[in-house]
């Protein structure tokens, strides 16, 4: 129960968090996050794309 006290603790300390923004800078937010994700996914993708060619390489060689 220490761990939730802090988190509340923290929680409370910042004004409740992403509540209390208003709603053009919870749009910004979550679209940078969006973005983000975005730009991780076509990263792991092309990442698993060389590992994928590195191993086939690997096995025809």
């Amino acid at each position: 129960m220490h761990i939730i006290n802090i988190l509340r603790d923290i929680w409370t300390r910042y004004g409740g968090g992403f509540n209390n923004l208003s709603r053009s800078e919870q749009v910004e937010i979550l679209h940078g996050v969006w973005t983000f994700s975005l730009a991780f996914g076509v990263f792991a993708c092309i990442a698993m794309l060389f590992v994928m060619l590195a191993r086939l390489i690997q096995f025809l060689t």
